[in-house]
C-alpha cells in the first residue's frame, strides 16, 4: 500500500520579540506526495529548466525576482503533492503561548498543523521536518508535546533533515513563503498561483 511523505517548513520566525524585528506571522506549511522521488525529480527538472546553479536551494526569500518566483510557481503548480497549513498572527496570542520557548511555540503549532493533515493520510506514513535547533531535542520534543495533547499522528517514521539535502522540505517554504508574503505583504502573487494546492489553510488568532 502507498502512504504519504509529508515534509515540512515555516516562513517568519516563532519569536515574539517583535522591537528585534520578529515578524508578526509565522506560518509552517506540510507538503504531502504518495511519490516523493517523482516530487523531487520535478523540482530537480524546474532547476534545469530555469538555468538555475547546480544544487541550486529553492527558498521563497531567495526568489527576489517577481518573473522568476512566477515562473517556479507556475512550473510547481503542475507538480503531484498537496499541502497543508496554518497561519499565525503572534500579536493575538494568549499567555500560553507566549510564556513558551520559540522551539517549543514552534511545536505546538506543528502539532496543530497535524491535527488538521487527514487521519487517513497520515497512517503509516513519514513525516520529515526542516531542522530548527538540535534534530534529537526536537524530535523529542514534538513526541512529548503530541503525547502531552492526546494526539495521536500516525506517522511510522519522524525524521529531521537540513533542507539542503531535502529537495522536499524546499517545496514546504516555497508554500509556506507564498502564505507569509500574502498577509505580511499584502502580496498574494505566488499564493494564487499555488493556492488550489493548498487543501485547508488554518488562521490561528484570527
Amino acid at each position: 500500500m502507498l502512504t504519504f511523505t509529508f515534509t515540512a517548513d515555516e516562513s517568519g520566525d516563532p519569536s515574539l520579540n517583535f522591537r528585534k524585528g520578529a515578524s508578526r506571522y509565522f506560518v509552517i506549511s506540510v507538503v504531502a506526495t504518495q511519490f516523493p522521488d517523482s516530487l523531487r525529480d520535478h523540482l530537480e527538472n524546474i532547476r534545469k529548466n530555469l538555468r538555475l546553479a547546480d544544487h541550486y536551494e529553492f527558498g521563497f526569500h531567495k526568489l527576489a525576482s517577481v518573473k522568476l518566483r512566477d515562473k517556479v510557481f507556475t512550473a510547481l503548480s503542475g507538480a503531484d503533492f498537496e499541502a497543508w497549513a496554518i497561519l499565525v498572527d503572534k500579536t493575538l496570542l494568549g499567555e500560553e503561548l507566549r510564556s513558551m520557548t520559540g522551539l517549543e511555540r514552534y511545536l505546538f503549532f506543528v502539532a496543530e498543523l497535524i491535527k488538521v493533515v487527514p487521519e487517513e493520510k497520515r497512517a503509516g506514513g513519514t513525516l520529515i521536518l526542516d531542522e530548527f535547533g538540535y534534530p534529537d531535542k526536537t524530535k523529542d520534543e514534538l513526541k512529548r508535546i503530541l503525547k502531552a495533547r492526546n494526539i495521536t499522528h500516525g506517522f511510522r517514521r519522524i525524521s529531521i533533515r537540513r533542507s539542503q539535502s531535502e529537495p522536499l522540505i524546499q517545496i514546504a517554504d516555497l508554500v509556506a513563503g507564498a502564505i507569509w508574503r500574502r498577509d505580511s505583504n499584502n502580496d498574494t502573487g505566488a499564493y494564487e498561483i499555488i493556492e488550489r494546492k493548498i487543501k485547508k489553510l488554518v488562521e490561528y488568532g484570527a
